[in-house]
């Protein structure tokens, strides 16, 4: 192995799966083409398909880029915990493998850590095509009445839907500026590396749903603040027709959104945080299935010929397909189960694990 990438990097970029492997290549390929130098950068590979990780691996020799790579699939947590372990600039930026990335994305992260002290930092996320244009994310709250979340009873303790906050809304038709937000969306986000001394590694014991929020309640509960950086922009390829699921990502995608896997996050983040009560989570159990309906049975549907495109068939296919899809969901979570688990300090054991180093590309 050689040395790692460049001693005066500031931040290191830890790029790990959301629910897809589709989209990585390209994700990459355009951190690397717009991204300023110095950064560091470690690819997290949880179980991509040998095409696509013979490609990422060839990207990130080519750009003087860390890989490392497990033959099983890993849960978000898991993947940015091995990546934190292995990262040591002062600030950390995790970004997803279905996020594309502006010029200046990075140093203005960066620039607001620096400038306002901040342990958190995130950036203006967008949405949809043309990219970099519609928002997706712009700040948002867990909370109607922090005090009470923090402080009050089991009954007053409450979350808010409203961690999205502009949604859907053109970023030319929005007034921007930065900052403090109570939630940060983890598509892509920088931390302050030391402070993770005090607020702990991301908790693996929440596979799915509701990791961003649970991070963002343990910062603030600990003192911590997140900021909004809009003239940093970013854009996650939500599934869609535009970028779909597509068949090398199936068995992930409904791995990582499997109700069971949904129901392990919701129940831990409800007793870490005493919110048996709170009537947020029976509402939310509800629709759990909602990713599987739109993001894997109606694409399958609609490629049925001359009646795939009929609302009435796609409904019709959806409910005879969704008991299917959340049968391979609980196997797959199953078969998981002797991998997934709450790591100790140092990576998870893996049926292979290839690590590469290799010198950085000059900028």
């Amino acid at each position: 192995m050689t040395e790692a990438m460049t001693s005066d990097a500031k931040a290191t970029i830890i790029m790990t799966a959301r629910d897809r492997f589709s989209m990585a290549v390209r994700a990459l390929n355009e951190i690397a083409e717009v991204t300023a130098r110095p950064y560091e950068l470690i690819y997290v590979d949880g179980g991509s398909p040998k095409h696509v990780a013979d490609e990422i691996r060839a990207v990130c020799e080519k750009n003087g880029f860390r890989y490392l790579r497990y033959d099983h699939f890993l849960a978000p947590c898991q993947a940015r915990n091995i990546g934190l372990r292995l990262s040591t600039t002062p600030y950390v930026v995790y970004c997803e493998n279905d996020v594309l990335v502006t010029g200046g994305w990075l140093a203005n992260l960066v620039k607001c850590a620096e400038e306002t002290g901040a342990e958190v930092v995130q950036p203006l996320i967008c949405q949809g095509t043309p990219l970099h244009t519609e928002i997706h994310q712009a700040g948002g709250n867990f909370t109607d009445d922090m005090d009470a979340f923090f402080n009050g009873t089991e009954d007053q303790r409450r979350l808010s839907d409203s961690h999205l906050w502009h949604q859907g809304e053109q970023v030319g038709d929005v007034e921007l500026s930065r900052t403090e937000t109570q939630v940060t969306e983890v598509h892509c986000f920088l931390v302050r590396r030391d402070a993770f001394e005090w607020l702990g590694e991301f908790d693996e014991n929440m596979p799915c749903s509701k990791d961003h929020v649970d991070f963002s309640v343990n910062v603030w509960s600990k003192g911590g603040r997140i900021m909004l950086e809009p003239t940093s922009v970013v854009t996650f390829c939500v599934p869609s027709r535009v970028h779909p699921v597509e068949p090398m990502d199936r068995a992930f995608f409904l791995l990582r959104w499997s109700p069971k896997w949904q129901r392990q996050s919701l129940s831990h983040f409800q007793k870490k945080w005493k919110l048996e009560n709170d009537p947020y989570f029976d509402r939310y159990l509800k629709l759990t299935g909602w990713r599987y309906r739109e993001g894997v049975a109606k694409p399958l549907i609609r490629k049925i010929p001359f009646v795939g495109h009929s609302y009435k068939v796609q409904q019709a296919g959806s409910l005879l397909l969704m008991p299917l899809l959340k049968f391979i969901g609980a196997r797959l979570a199953d078969q998981q189960g002797q991998d997934y688990r709450p790591s100790d300090g140092t990576p998870p054991p893996a049926s292979g694990v290839t690590d590469k180093k290799s010198a950085s590309a000059a900028a």
